[in-house]
Protein backbone atom coordinates (compact mmCIF):
# COMPACT_ATOMS: atom_id res chain seq x y z
CA UNK A 1 0.00 0.00 0.00
CA UNK A 2 1.47 3.35 -1.02
CA UNK A 3 1.24 6.38 1.26
CA UNK A 4 -1.55 7.90 -0.87
CA UNK A 5 -3.98 4.98 -0.52
CA UNK A 6 -6.58 4.44 2.18
CA UNK A 7 -6.52 1.33 4.33
CA UNK A 8 -9.56 -0.67 3.21
CA UNK A 9 -9.45 -2.68 6.47
CA UNK A 10 -9.97 0.46 8.60
CA UNK A 11 -13.33 0.30 10.40
CA UNK A 12 -15.52 2.13 12.88
CA UNK A 13 -13.77 0.37 15.78
CA UNK A 14 -10.45 1.77 14.55
CA UNK A 15 -11.96 5.28 14.50
CA UNK A 16 -13.16 4.84 18.09
CA UNK A 17 -9.72 3.60 19.22
CA UNK A 18 -8.03 6.54 17.54
CA UNK A 19 -10.39 9.00 19.24
CA UNK A 20 -9.99 7.28 22.62
CA UNK A 21 -6.21 7.37 22.30
CA UNK A 22 -6.43 11.10 21.61
CA UNK A 23 -8.47 11.61 24.79
CA UNK A 24 -6.05 9.51 26.83
CA UNK A 25 -3.00 11.45 25.60
CA UNK A 26 -4.47 14.98 25.83
CA UNK A 27 -3.55 17.11 28.83
CA UNK A 28 -6.34 18.88 30.71
CA UNK A 29 -6.33 21.19 33.70
CA UNK A 30 -7.73 19.46 36.78
CA UNK A 31 -10.49 21.60 38.30
CA UNK A 32 -11.02 19.32 41.31
CA UNK A 33 -11.68 21.47 44.40
CA UNK A 34 -9.21 20.56 47.14
CA UNK A 35 -10.18 20.33 50.84
CA UNK A 36 -8.79 23.85 51.39
CA UNK A 37 -11.30 25.18 48.82
CA UNK A 38 -8.83 25.92 46.02
CA UNK A 39 -8.82 24.22 42.61
CA UNK A 40 -6.06 21.70 41.89
CA UNK A 41 -5.09 23.36 38.56
CA UNK A 42 -2.55 20.61 37.80
CA UNK A 43 -2.12 19.63 34.14
CA UNK A 44 -2.99 15.92 33.91
CA UNK A 45 -2.88 13.56 30.94
CA UNK A 46 -6.26 11.87 30.32
CA UNK A 47 -4.92 8.38 31.03
CA UNK A 48 -3.60 9.56 34.42
CA UNK A 49 -6.79 11.08 35.87
CA UNK A 50 -7.80 7.94 37.76
CA UNK A 51 -4.43 7.82 39.54
CA UNK A 52 -4.46 11.61 40.02
CA UNK A 53 -7.81 11.61 41.83
CA UNK A 54 -6.94 9.33 44.73
CA UNK A 55 -8.88 9.31 48.01
CA UNK A 56 -8.00 7.82 51.37
CA UNK A 57 -10.67 6.21 53.50
CA UNK A 58 -11.01 8.25 56.69
CA UNK A 59 -13.53 5.93 58.34
CA UNK A 60 -12.67 5.57 62.01
CA UNK A 61 -10.08 2.82 62.37
CA UNK A 62 -9.74 2.05 58.66
CA UNK A 63 -6.19 1.38 57.52
CA UNK A 64 -6.95 0.76 53.83
CA UNK A 65 -4.91 2.16 50.96
CA UNK A 66 -6.00 4.99 48.70
CA UNK A 67 -8.77 4.50 46.15
CA UNK A 68 -10.07 6.12 43.02
CA UNK A 69 -13.59 7.53 43.43
CA UNK A 70 -15.54 4.44 42.31
CA UNK A 71 -13.41 2.05 44.34
CA UNK A 72 -13.73 4.23 47.45
CA UNK A 73 -17.53 4.19 47.17
CA UNK A 74 -17.48 0.39 46.72
CA UNK A 75 -15.10 0.04 49.70
CA UNK A 76 -17.40 2.13 51.94
CA UNK A 77 -20.47 0.10 50.95
CA UNK A 78 -18.78 -3.28 51.38
CA UNK A 79 -16.56 -2.76 54.43
CA UNK A 80 -18.15 -0.02 56.52
CA UNK A 81 -21.83 0.25 55.58
CA UNK A 82 -22.02 -3.54 55.18
CA UNK A 83 -24.30 -3.45 52.14
CA UNK A 84 -25.29 -7.00 51.25
CA UNK A 85 -27.20 -8.42 48.29
CA UNK A 86 -28.96 -11.70 49.21
CA UNK A 87 -29.71 -14.20 46.49
CA UNK A 88 -33.51 -14.29 46.15
CA UNK A 89 -33.54 -18.09 45.85
CA UNK A 90 -30.88 -19.43 48.24
CA UNK A 91 -30.41 -16.30 50.43
CA UNK A 92 -26.60 -16.40 50.26
CA UNK A 93 -25.23 -12.86 50.86
CA UNK A 94 -22.97 -11.04 48.40
CA UNK A 95 -21.11 -7.76 48.81
CA UNK A 96 -21.72 -6.78 45.18
CA UNK A 97 -25.00 -6.72 43.29
CA UNK A 98 -23.46 -7.89 40.00
CA UNK A 99 -21.87 -10.88 41.77
CA UNK A 100 -25.25 -11.83 43.22
CA UNK A 101 -26.86 -11.60 39.75
CA UNK A 102 -24.09 -13.78 38.24
CA UNK A 103 -24.58 -16.33 41.03
CA UNK A 104 -28.38 -16.25 40.71
CA UNK A 105 -28.34 -16.63 36.94
CA UNK A 106 -25.53 -19.17 36.54
CA UNK A 107 -24.58 -21.21 39.60
CA UNK A 108 -27.20 -20.90 42.35
CA UNK A 109 -28.20 -24.45 43.31
CA UNK A 110 -31.83 -23.29 43.64
CA UNK A 111 -32.01 -21.26 40.44
CA UNK A 112 -34.98 -21.84 38.24
CA UNK A 113 -33.97 -23.59 35.04
CA UNK A 114 -36.09 -22.44 32.15
CA UNK A 115 -37.05 -24.84 29.42
CA UNK A 116 -37.19 -24.02 25.71
CA UNK A 117 -39.77 -21.52 24.54
CA UNK A 118 -42.92 -22.87 22.95
CA UNK A 119 -42.34 -23.44 19.26
CA UNK A 120 -38.53 -23.48 19.67
CA UNK A 121 -36.57 -26.63 18.77
CA UNK A 122 -35.14 -28.47 21.76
Amino acid sequence: MSSGQLNSNWGVEDDALLIENGHLERHSTCCWILPNGTPCNESVKGRDFSAHLRHKCYWDGCREREFNRDCLIRHLREKHLLWRWPCPTCHHDFTRKNTMFDHRDKICPRRMVRGPLIGQPQ
